[in-house]
């Protein structure tokens, strides 16, 4: 496994997965993502602007929403990084495939995240328990971490 550590937050991830990221200043939004040889990614985007979890949420459903014409929203508690997230599981047909997204927000001190993790159904089979597992290895910084604004 691999370790990714800046930006206030640190995730692990599989070896052979490639990972990008990206700093949008204008926004106050960074974005990092990784993902493997199949459709399946998992993405993080801090917000350093002050936005809040719900927020963030309904404008990724909304996002949803306005692309795809049939979609199954299921509310999910969980917990990411310690912090009580808002989320949903989400499901739609695109290209003709039954596709995943799963979807989960939370706010910390200094940043809130979203954090989205989708595949096809069938490439989620081989992929969901490392998405998961990323997912299960994210930690962040919380106001505490007086370096913080230093690595942003």
């Amino acid at each position: 496994m691999n370790l990714f550590q800046e930006y206030g937050i640190s995730f692990e991830y599989p070896d052979d997965w490639e990972l990008s990221k990206e700093v949008n200043e204008t926004s106050g939004e960074i974005q990092v993502s990784v993902s493997g040889g199949d459709s399946s990614f998992w993405m993080i985007s801090v917000f350093i602007v002050e936005i809040s979890a719900e927020v963030l949420l309904n404008r990724a459903l909304d996002i949803f929403r306005e692309e795809y014409d049939e979609l199954d929203v299921y509310e999910k508690t969980i917990k990411l990084a310690g912090k009580d997230c808002l989320g949903r599981d989400i499901e739609f047909v695109c290209s003709e495939l039954i596709n995943s997204a799963y979807l989960r927000t939370f706010e910390t001190e200094l940043f809130t995240a979203f954090v989205l993790y989708q595949g096809t159904d069938q490439d989620l089979q081989e992929s969901l328990k490392d998405l998961e597992a990323i997912s299960e290895s994210l930690d962040c910084f919380d106001s505490g971490f007086d370096e913080y604004l230093k690595i942003v």
